[in-house]
Order: C-alpha cells, then sequence, then structure tokens
C-alpha cells in the first residue's frame, strides 16, 4: 500500500479473530508492485483497469502462473476468446461456482499439473487399453446329430 495502492473494501479479519479475513479488493495498483508479481491465495481481488481486450488477456497471462481466472461479460464472443485465450487450468465466467465435485480442478503452468475432481481425476489411475480384433467366421457343418445349441460359427 505503500507505494500507491489502496484497500477498496474487505483488508481486516471479521470480528479480529479466528484464521478469516474478509474479501478484499485492492485498487491503483501497477505491475511493478510486489502483489502483481505472485499469485495470490485467499479472498484477494487485484483490480486494474484496461482499454483493450488483447491488454487485458496479455496481462493475465504474462506471469508464470495459472490456477484459475474469473471474468465478468455480456458478450458470448469474449467469453469464447476468455475461454480460447487465457492460459489458466480454471475459468468461471458471470459466476463463482468454481469448484465442484464432479468438474476437474486444477492449474496449469507453476501453478501445477494434472487434476484433481471430475472423470480427469481418474485418468492418471488408469491404464488404457484399445484392443481391435476383426471378426473370423466360419462355418460349421451341421450333422444331424449336432443340436442347435452346441452349434458355433
Amino acid at each position: 500500500m505503500a507505494k500507491g495502492a489502496n484497500v477498496a473494501t474487505g483488508g481486516r479479519r471479521p470480528a479480529n479473530a479466528g484464521s478469516f479475513y474478509e474479501a478484499t479488493v485492492i485498487t491503483g495498483l501497477t505491475t511493478e508492485m510486489r502483489m502483481m508479481q505472485e499469485e495470490p491465495f485467499g479472498p484477494l481481488a487485484l483490480m486494474i483497469p484496461f482499454r483493450e481486450f488483447d491488454e487485458a488477456i496479455a496481462e493475465a497471462n504474462r506471469l508464470p502462473y495459472g490456477f484459475a481466472a474469473y471474468a465478468w461479460t455480456r458478450s458470448a464472443a469474449t467469453a469464447t476468446a476468455l475461454g480460447q485465450r487465457l492460459e489458466t487450468g480454471m475459468l468461471t465466467i458471470n459466476h463463482l461456482g468454481l469448484s465442484l465435485p464432479e468438474t476437474p480442478f486444477g492449474g496449469i503452468k507453476d501453478s501445477g499439473y494434472g487434476s484433481e475432481g471430475g472423470v480427469e481425476a481418474m485418468e492418471a489411475n488408469l491404464n488404457l487399453k484399445f484392443i481391435l480384433q476383426t471378426a473370423i467366421w466360419r462355418r460349421q457343418r451341421c450333422s444331424q446329430k449336432t443340436r442347435p445349441a452346441e452349434r458355433t460359427l
């Protein structure tokens, strides 16, 4: 905060007790500030305005981290572009519902490799085998003594 950043809201422990921290929004940031060089964990939103979409994508992908991203838009085209261009393991658009048991959960780049949750988490524990076999058909003459249930092809 000494370099000009501002706590817009939050920034305290509720009731000054426990290990919880209020959701905190920080504004007035520059990319040179330490908090803009790290991967923050916790209820922290670092806010920087952008004029161009490409500028926002470049900043989002600048660091070697890619755990999760959150975006809000009214444009289906923008939502599609975010999904295609953001380097992140998880992306939620227009809501906060990111972690569900039936969905993959994990980051990319220095934020981790692989996923937990969802069927994707099982892949590392599976040995898959593809088997392709063509049918082999052969006729066997059926004698009068052979019953139909005993016939093989």
